[in-house]
């Protein structure tokens, strides 16, 4: 994996195939939790049925009921309570935008996988390429991926992150922590990189972009 370069008026990063793989199931398994269903399975239905599923955005309405929050802490940390003293607020904020935001951030992740699995028409197969206009919303895809792979990983705090990689040692449980450790640190640095390319573009806003969740 090299980090994001401007290139051609482009961001580009370059994953070989396995990586490709990598990055792509994980966006898969993310947009899957959100209720999107599997990628690789095709569109899903224009608009959910349940409670789970995420809706078209151009058909999207505005629930009249009240919207449970997620019970995976995962997916909570992707939809996350508006107000954590007044449930009240926390439940009608709930209503009115989960299904908005269910549908954009899996959108974006749409996005992210068809770029990763199919590349880029006139770019080498291992360019992740990146236009400077939908950069925000890679950022954004990224973070999403980081939120779920930090829970699965349970990392709450500066000091948990710093200390992931002490004390994995052999086991399956501690095979499967190193992976998910590995991947969370690629993607960490992938961000980064993506990040610091978008603060030292000519066009960059003054201040610098600030937006890469939501």
């Amino acid at each position: 994996m090299r980090a994001f370069r401007r290139q051609k008026g482009r961001y580009v990063a370059r994953l070989d195939e396995g990586e490709r793989a990598v990055v792509a199931s994980v966006v898969a398994d993310v947009a899957e939790l959100l209720g999107a269903g599997r990628f690789e399975d095709g569109p899903a239905p224009a608009v959910g049925s349940g409670p789970g599923d995420a809706p078209d955005v151009a058909a999207w309405q505005v629930r009249t009921e009240p919207v449970p929050p997620p019970q995976d802490p995962a997916v909570r940390r992707l939809l996350p309570d508006a107000s954590r003293d007044d449930p009240e607020v926390a439940g009608e904020f709930r209503r009115l935008t989960e299904d908005d935001l269910r549908a954009r951030k899996i959108a974006r992740l749409r996005c992210l996988w068809t770029s990763l699995v199919h590349g880029e028409p006139g770019w080498p197969e291992h360019a992740l390429v990146v236009d400077p206009r939908s950069a925000d919303d890679v950022a954004a895809c990224l973070t999403d991926l980081r939120l779920v792979l930090g829970e699965r990983l349970d990392l709450r705090t500066d000091a948990d992150s710093e200390a992931l990689y002490d004390g994995l040692g052999d086991g399956d449980e501690d095979d499967v922590r190193a992976y998910l450790a590995s991947v969370y640190g690629a993607l960490s640095w992938l961000q980064e990189s993506l990040l610091a390319v978008m603060l030292a573009a000519p066009d960059a806003p003054p201040g610098g972009r600030t937006r890469s969740d939501g």
